[in-house]
């Protein structure tokens, strides 16, 4: 008895002291706990203070973000073109050669102002030495056409003659009449010259701006071999995008910078091309200036900026958009210096960088265009 009595008399003092410490264990945490409590407390409020789709950053993590106020006019918006220096189309001419030929002598270089009817160059033809021929073989057709309907008309006249001799004598002098006319326009195409020498003029005051003849060398019929224009009539070429053209419109106000003068000069748009070009899917844009730079050359590279038409929808950057379940735009709104809220919006297509709103938003709203992904990944913790 006294053996089992000392058993169990252990086995209590060994739960007695395994209850007194979990006692203390407990009582210590339960101190951590109150300690603690206040700050978790006052975490709890401010979440619960929060309007659903806003979340809260530390003013520290307010650096990360590019906050923006909208205004009711949007963003302004300008279309930039590569455009290059060109004659004005009424002011220039091109010298071409109407049949093959080779080149003897060129008489002028690029960049030589010259006057109307100044030698350019000289070529040999062997068709146009056949052109001359045909000319001087219909004219003495004519001749001979001539002669005997004058005489077949002196006949009918004295009584010995045949009037259809002299009508078939008719009908010859008037087809070797136009035979003559025909050969005549074919060789008035060769400009000066005789024999199988073409003499190629300018057929206008102007520069030199093009010359592709040189001596010895081979023309085929048709190749323009001078481009002549007048210095002081240049405009702009440009090349516009097929997305930036709904936004163009004609008299609008350009801005023209030319490289090689480092100068920038007003313009006007003169014409929208109707046809865009199937490779570069760009369409051409004619610039005239308001006032002609000193040194602008045909061929010198540039670069336009064209205000695009005015828009009533409110524009703001695409990089403050972000997407959600796949159709869903958001746009993150400050609501107080560290709040913001999510905001579903409708958006209309997007031009360069910039996406017109058609709901969701107003003006003086204080929209993040940069770090809205940092908004959005603090969003999904709160969840």
């Amino acid at each position: 008895m006294q053996s089992l009595f000392n058993s169990n008399t252990g086995r209590a003092l060994v739960w007695a002291t395994t209850a007194a410490s979990l006692v203390l264990a407990l009582s210590g945490c339960s101190g951590r706990s109150d300690a603690a409590a206040p700050e978790a407390q006052a975490d709890r409020a401010k979440a619960a203070a929060l309007a659903p789709g806003q979340v809260r950053l530390q003013p520290a993590s307010l650096k990360m973000l590019d906050i923006v106020s909208l205004s009711q006019s949007g963003a302004a918006q300008t279309v930039a073109m590569p455009a290059r220096v060109a004659f004005q189309d009424d002011k220039v001419a091109a010298v071409a050669i109407p049949v093959e030929g080779r080149v003897v002598s060129v008489n002028v270089q690029v960049g030589d102002k010259v006057q109307a009817g100044a030698t350019l160059a000289t070529l040999v033809s062997p068709e146009a030495l056949r052109i001359r021929y045909e000319v001087e073989a219909a004219r003495t057709a004519k001749e001979l056409a001539a002669v005997e309907e004058q005489r077949q008309r002196t006949m009918l006249a004295k009584g010995v003659g045949v009037e259809m001799e002299l009508r078939a004598a008719q009908s010859k002098l008037r087809e070797t009449a136009q035979e003559l006319a025909r050969a005549q326009g074919v060789a008035a195409l060769l400009g000066s010259g005789s024999g199988d020498k073409i003499v190629l003029r300018a057929p206008r005051a102007g520069v030199i701006a093009e010359r592709n003849a040189l001596p010895g060398a081979a023309a085929e019929s048709g190749a323009a071999l001078f481009l002549v224009g007048d210095p002081g009539a240049m405009r702009i070429v440009a090349d516009a995008f097929e997305g930036d053209l709904a936004g163009i419109h004609l008299g609008a106000d350009a801005v023209v910078k030319v490289q090689q003068l480092a100068v920038a000069t007003q313009g006007t748009v003169r014409n929208i091309g109707a046809v865009l070009d199937k490779e570069s899917r760009r369409a051409t844009v004619l610039i005239d200036l308001k006032m002609q730079p000193a040194g602008l050359r045909p061929g010198m590279q540039a670069s336009v900026e064209i205000p695009l038409a005015a828009t009533q929808q409110m524009l703001i950057p695409v990089t403050a958009v972000l997407i959600k379940d796949g159709d869903r735009s958001l746009v993150f709104v400050q609501a107080e210096d560290a709040v913001f809220e999510a905001r579903t919006v409708v958006l209309g297509q997007p031009l360069r960088g910039m996406v017109p709103v058609q709901s969701g938003l107003q003006a003086g709203d204080r929209i993040v265009v940069r770090g809205g992904l940092l908004l959005d990944g603090a969003a999904s913790q709160m969840l």
